[in-house]
């Protein structure tokens, strides 16, 4: 059993990528996908790519959902027996999805686990985790790595560009009309998290690449207050190669130490569609 430290764990829609899962021994909750077929856990019985071929190829509709606060009272009472130290679940933006309350229940059935809203998902939240992370193998007491997750929260950006609207319109987002004059003018929507809540921050307009460069022009302008310590760029299906262009535009923008490219979470995945992309950072 694990003795005098504080235990980070979070979940699947964080989108860290497995090596930094391992490395920094975080724990990780699942998500659920329900299609309409069946119900599945997140990153264990579908992954992104699964779940793109499934509302693509098949014109199906998939809905994202947190697990029971049962499953969570399950988790947690399987982290307590790795522990005897505070708990900290770093959960997705509150109003986004229902985890942050459904863990916040489970949480007051056992004791020393601290529930935070991320005010993020994909990520930005992963940012804050590899943060608790790191200050937790310092020896940080749960109430600093507290202090400083409210602090930080304040200053990840969170964004992302969406190809498509069909995802968007299929799972009720927005509105038929919205998404037909988003189809007929090629109008691509940025979605940007604030105070906990995903709000649509622009549009952008024309093929892929024309959207992506006008997308990272406006996600990392004022350079002066980026830290450019890391970066994610997490996407939703899309191609290799458009991957790699994406990487050479971030570089060529930003001096970064460390861009984390992954691929997003089928959970994140089927609310805005194939060819979405994100750059989530950290400002000053």
């Amino acid at each position: 059993m694990i003795e005098d430290t504080v235990l980070i764990t979070t979940d699947c829609v964080c989108d860290l990528t497995v090596d930094l899962q391992e490395h920094y021994q975080i724990p990780v909750m699942y998500y659920y996908v329900t299609t309409e077929e069946a119900r599945f856990q997140d990153t264990r019985e579908m992954n992104s790519d699964d779940l793109i071929e499934y509302i693509e190829k098949d014109g199906k509709k998939a809905y994202s959902s947190c697990a029971s606060v049962e499953e969570y009272m399950e988790f947690f009472e399987k982290q307590r027996k790795k522990t005897n130290a505070p708990i900290i679940h770093i959960c997705m933006a509150q109003y986004v999805s229902d985890a942050y309350k459904t863990a916040y229940e489970a949480a007051k059935q056992e004791e020393g686990v601290y529930v935070v809203d991320s005010g993020h998902l994909s990520g930005g939240m992963a940012l804050m985790v590899l943060e608790a992370a790191r200050m937790a193998k310092r020896g940080a007491s749960y109430e600093l790595i507290l202090k400083e997750m409210e602090r930080m929260k304040e200053k990840i950006s969170t964004s992302f560009i969406v190809d498509s609207v069909e995802c968007l319109y299929r799972n009720g987002r927005i509105g038929k009309n919205i998404a037909a004059i988003c189809d007929i003018l090629s109008l691509h929507p940025i979605l940007k998290l604030s105070g906990s809540h995903m709000k649509p921050a622009g549009l952008c307009i024309g093929s892929q690449r024309r959207f992506a460069r006008a997308y990272l022009r406006w996600a990392l302008r004022r350079k002066e207050e980026i830290v450019p310590d890391m970066a994610f760029l997490i996407s939703a299906g899309g191609s290799y190669e458009f991957r790699q262009f994406l990487l050479e535009e971030i570089r060529k923008r930003m001096p970064w130490k460390t861009i984390v490219v992954n691929k997003a979470s089928a959970t994140i995945s089927c609310n805005c569609g194939s060819g979405a992309f994100g750059i989530l950072f950290l400002r000053k």
